[in-house]
């Protein structure tokens, strides 16, 4: 295979086919995914939906608290050095 340059107008026939197959992986993992969610209830679809705001509230809470802890021991680190 052979690296294209910049003057090159033509596409190397790897990189479609390569294109193409991750194209068809795509395009079964969303079908996968609606025939999940088409299978659910819409009392089972709010349940997971207050889950994933749950977990994502809890992360950013814990980010917080690590980037708050970093503040503490860098101002604790200037004082030390003045």
């Amino acid at each position: 295979m052979e690296t294209p340059t910049l003057f090159e107008q033509q596409v190397p026939v790897e990189d479609d086919i390569t294109n193409l197959s991750r194209l068809k992986v795509q395009t079964r993992i969303r079908e996968m995914n609606a025939e999940r969610i088409n299978r659910q209830t819409l009392i089972e679809t709010t349940a997971r939906r207050h889950a994933a705001i749950a977990r994502l509230r809890r992360r950013r809470h814990e980010a917080d608290e690590v980037d708050n802890e970093y503040w503490i021991r860098r101002r604790n680190n200037i004082r030390l050095v003045q």
